[in-house]
């Protein structure tokens, strides 16, 4: 059977992410230019040669600011689907390249989320702020107790996916949580945000800003990095579940996660670490689940059982995640399974990885679940 035309087509070929956390005293295009400045250095190109530039307009009103950050673009494009919108980049940028209509993409988040936000977390807008839900936690709470009722989920189990996360942190200099250890005690004693997530089990905004140049596989061969192979991917679109009364009971990955196992050539059995979108604890478990790595109701000792760790069956957000490393809108997971398979992951390195997989997903704070999830499939 012929490979798939999206198979192994594009390449990353090079990736900039800056220091994350609190960077107050830089401006909203100073960090933008201090990631493209390092992923244009990583893939050994020059400013000129990117002729795609798609962003997050949420973040970075970068409409105005081409002229700025050097950049002369034929294709210029604001994407925004939530926290699935990297990996939708990236397949965005792909059909760009694969169809002649650009030749380098760049692909780009960053901001001053935590200096600028003074109000953080909560909507306007959907039908769940009718009853009072005006957030992105108050909306995934609503799935963890669900969770917890269908299964038995237990708040120690979701505690395990934050103390995963945070021994991840605890070895990666570049996270916001090194150096910050976390007992369960601890995880216990924290403040219940929405009930039943506690503080650890929410990520947080951070500063800071990411880039990943995507070109054609073949040039890909001839610039400074070895080429990261965009080697599968599907999107899928999250409504289904408003309607068939299933909102609270999986997140509806099913059609991504199939396109990209298809378009990849490989089952969930071919994959060395998964990257998951982790704006809470309970996602983790719920991916962990409709991925295949577990069974329907097993996620939670699936992580207690320490199986997401470094030496389990399958080493989970090994970064730290966004819960412990930072918060980056989706490209923090797509960050982490680049640097996995380029084996640049320093001491959370997975031994000998050379599939990760990456999800996105599209909650949509107060409209849960109608943004999409995505999936990318890489390999080195």
């Amino acid at each position: 059977m012929a490979a798939h035309p999206y198979h192994d087509s594009c390449a990353i070929a090079g990736l900039g992410v800056t220091t994350q956390g609190s960077l107050p005293h830089l401006s909203v295009r100073q960090i933008a230019n201090w990631a493209i400045s390092l992923a244009i250095e990583d893939a050994g190109i020059q400013r000129a040669d990117i002729d795609g530039f798609l962003y997050y307009p949420e973040n970075y009103p970068a409409i105005a600011d081409c002229h700025y950050l050097g950049l002369t673009p034929k294709v210029h494009l604001g994407m925004e689907t939530g926290g699935a919108t990297a990996n939708v980049m990236v397949m965005t940028a792909c059909s760009l390249i694969t169809s002649g209509l650009a030749r380098t993409v760049l692909c780009f988040d960053g901001g001053r989320t935590k200096s600028d936000r003074h109000r953080t977390g909560s909507t306007r807008y959907g039908i769940g702020q009718m009853w009072g839900l005006y957030s992105a936690v108050a909306s995934v709470a609503l799935n963890a107790r669900r969770h917890m009722h269908l299964y038995g989920t237990t708040a120690e189990q979701m505690g395990a996916v934050a103390l995963t996360q945070r021994a991840y942190a605890n070895l990666r200099p570049d996270a916001v949580d090194h150096n910050k250890p976390l007992t369960m005690a601890e995880y216990l004693a924290a403040p219940m945000i929405a009930d039943p997530l506690r503080r650890y089990d929410c990520t947080r905004d951070a500063d800071g800003a990411i880039a990943l140049i995507v070109t054609s596989a073949e040039r890909a061969k001839q610039l400074r990095r070895k080429p990261v192979y965009i080697m599968g991917a599907g999107v899928g679109h999250n409504i289904r579940h408003w309607h068939d009364k299933k909102l609270y009971d999986e997140l509806d990955i099913g059609v991504a996660r199939d396109a990209a196992l298809k378009t990849a050539g490989i089952t969930v059995k071919d994959i060395d670490t998964a990257q998951f979108y982790d704006g809470f604890s309970i996602l983790v478990i719920m991916q962990l689940e409709s991925y295949g790595f577990c069974k329907p109701g097993e996620g939670g000792p699936f992580v207690a059982e320490g199986r997401t760790r470094l030496t389990g069956a399958i080493p989970t957000n090994t970064g730290g995640g966004q819960l412990s490393g930072y918060y980056r809108q989706g490209f923090t997971p797509l960050a982490e399974a680049v640097r996995q398979v380029r084996s640049d992951a320093s001491k959370t390195q997975v031994k000998d990885a050379e599939i990760a997989l990456v999800s996105g997903h599209g909650g949509n704070a107060g409209v849960q679940n109608t943004w999409a999830h995505s999936t990318l499939i890489l390999r080195r």
